[in-house]
């Protein structure tokens, strides 16, 4: 024992050079043969238990470069032969900074680790025991922000885990044991409403995503984060929009999207997220608007689209998702042609009218030009900036002249050969998105979010029938978006409505008068209509008169006189039955609200008297009902649809 203990130090180089020169090999010899002399062996025996008791472990360094000037690596080893890694552990980025520190004991890591970004941000941070992850781990986003936490037991986890957005509000929050979800898992959206749920069995659960509304968005399996097997989706009204199978988190095998009456749109194969082989899209009665072949996930061969009428709309040989585009007038002569690359504009792109002259040309960069248009002498009418096929900030517009008249900013592009001749209907659905990123999901409001070939219509309104209770409406109302109106309303008051001012039987109050009001309604399509909700600023101007006999007159009867002047604001619900949603057709609107203002009365005091039955109270309020019958009419025509 006592030769293996002198071995030892002298391994760990921590005995003095005179120690070294004053034992001998012949003493070794004697003291491991118990032949050492008394006086020596207390000595030698002093020195070690001295140094042993003083030990320290050795620290080294490594280095990226042979110049030794970017330190790698400090760490901490138990003695210099076996190298054995004990206390304290740093490795460093190339730009100096620390790249993960914690602990060793016997070459294992022990205690608390940190890992960190390059930029010097801690990444994560936990209990590392030999060389696996045990307790609370913490993860964080590189700006600073935590990421997700929970419990980790030997590189399982266990108990709940949160995971948060950058700004620190919760993502989803559930339970994991021995590294499978189970129970009942939610997901939130930024503001915190809820996004998802899911309740799993031995990681495997029912998932149902939601729209910021609250309304379903998508429902299908998954097994742990990844989707798998077949899903649905659906419109924010309830509508199946498409269904189609996952495989591993990926869309593969036939995939359907679907109008909200319920016919297909469209319909191909994915094949790991990517679309395969021949793709059609359909109109609404079922014709073909549009089909052609996808190859590695991108656009190949003879690719066309048509018109209601069957006739040819456009056509392009792809290769690679590039090729050629060439749209049509109905008698077949060129409207537009250019080219695109990966799918989006590229290059001079021209624009005719049927005549063959030159309507607008537009130089495309990557999807991004600016527009000239012409008038049929050649001079510049309209100029502005295109991205994505759609018109984009402030666009001018020049008299005959060539003087710029005007601007305008386009909120919604409805010129055909700007949007729907750029882009054939097949690239706007293959581009169209099967699930909602959990990274875009804001909430903004669906009611000012333009959508590509919507109908926008005027809407002629009115209700003769009444003037048998005392008004008369009319109603103009511009029909944006499919889910936006803007109504402008006069109503003729009398009461009666029928009897001359003359006639009205003496001291019986009768009004004469008008009143205007601008609605705004956000609409929300049903199977048999809209049903919306909305608000209302109205003013009432009336005249109340009564035949009456003053008690002081000599002769006959005089009419007295008093004026009401009202300023409301309302909130109403109501639904409009359609002909067709989006389309042309006889309209019902029944509605009912409740607004509230200030009213201002005035009279002559001496006949007064006459008017007590009239309300003199400044707070006006009152209830309304409504029924009204009219019909919608598209801007352009687009709303005569089969």
């Amino acid at each position: 024992m006592q030769w293996l203990l002198l071995n030892e130090t002298l391994d760990l180089q921590l005995v003095s050079e005179d120690l070294r020169f004053k034992i001998s090999n012949s003493r070794l010899y004697s003291i491991r043969h118990w032949t050492m002399d008394y006086g020596l062996w207390t000595i030698v025996f002093y020195i070690l238990t001295t140094t042993l008791a003083n030990a320290q472990p050795f620290t080294r360094y490594s280095y990226y470069d042979a110049a030794k000037q970017n330190i790698k690596e400090v760490y901490q080893v138990k003695d210099s032969v076996s190298n054995v890694f004990n206390g304290r552990y740093i490795s460093y980025f190339l730009n100096g900074n620390i790249e993960s520190k914690g602990q060793y004991s016997n070459n294992e890591t022990a205690g608390n680790w940190e890992f960190y970004y390059e930029t010097g941000n801690v990444k994560m941070r936990g209990i590392l025991q030999k060389n696996s992850n045990y307790g609370v781990w913490e993860y964080f986003f590189e700006g600073g922000g935590k990421s997700m936490e929970g419990v980790v037991n030997a590189k399982d986890k266990e108990g709940e885990w949160k995971v948060y957005y950058e700004s620190g509000a919760l993502k989803e929050i559930g339970s994991y044991q021995i590294n499978k979800r189970v129970g009942l898992w939610k997901t939130y959206f930024e503001d915190g409403m809820l996004k998802g749920e899911i309740k799993y069995e031995d990681n495997v659960g029912e998932y149902t995503e939601y729209y910021t509304t609250g309304k379903v968005l998508a429902k299908g399996p998954k097994v742990g984060v990844r989707n798998f097997g077949i899903w649905k989706l659906y419109t924010e009204e309830g509508f199946l929009q498409a269904e189609g199978s996952y495989v591993n988190g990926k869309k593969n095998g036939e995939w359907k999207y679907y109008y909200p009456s319920g016919k297909v749109s469209s319909q191909g194969v994915y094949e790991n997220d990517e679309p395969k082989g021949t793709w059609k899209y359909y109109f609404e009665d079922g014709e073909i608007s549009s089909s052609g072949d996808y190859l590695g996930g991108k656009k190949n061969g003879y690719w066309s689209s048509f018109n209601n009428d069957k006739s040819k709309k456009s056509e392009t040989i792809y290769k690679n998702n590039s090729g050629e585009y060439r749209e049509f007038y109905p008698d077949g002569k060129i409207r537009v042609e250019g080219q695109l690359v990966n799918g989006k504009s590229q290059g001079n792109w021209q624009y005719y009218f049927q005549n063959g002259k030159l309507e607008g040309e537009c130089k495309f960069e990557d999807g991004k030009g600016t527009y000239k248009g012409y008038y049929p002498s050649g001079r510049l009418q309209t100029k502005g900036e295109i991205e994505n096929d759609v018109r984009i900030g402030t666009w001018e517009m020049f008299d005959q002249e060539g003087k710029l008249s005007g601007y305008y900013k386009p909120f919604y592009d409805t010129n055909p050969a700007l949007t729907q001749s750029i882009t054939d209907l097949a690239k706007k659905e293959a581009a169209k998105p099967v699930l909602v990123d959990t990274k875009n999901n804001q909430r903004t409001s669906r009611y000012f979010t333009p959508k590509n070939t919507e109908y926008l219509g005027v809407i002629l309104a009115g209700n003769p029938i009444l003037s048998f209770v005392g008004s008369m409406p009319f109603g103009v109302e511009f029909y944006n978006q499919e889910r936006l109106g803007h109504e402008f309303v006069f109503e003729g008051l009398r009461d009666p409505f029928f009897t001359a001012d003359d006639n009205v039987p003496q001291g019986k109050t009768f009004s004469r008068g008008y009143a205007m009001a601008l609605r705004q309604k956000y609409y929300n399509p049903l199977r048999m209509g809209m049903w919306y909700f909305g608000q209302e600023f109205r003013f009432t101007n009336l005249s109340y008169s009564s035949n009456v006999l003053p008690p002081t007159a000599t002769s006959g009867i005089i009419t007295a006189n008093a004026t009401e002047q009202k300023a409301e604001y309302g909130l109403m619900v109501g639904i409009r039955f359609m002909k067709n949603n989006s389309g042309d057709g006889i309209t019902i609107d029944i509605f009912g609200g409740y607004s509230a203002g200030y009213r201002w009365f005035d009279s002559d005091p001496f006949y007064s008297n006459y008017f007590t039955d009239v309300s003199r109270d400044k707070f006006a309020h009152s209830i309304r009902l409504g029924l009204n019958i009219g019909y919608s009419l598209s801007f352009d025509g687009s709303g005569r649809r089969p």
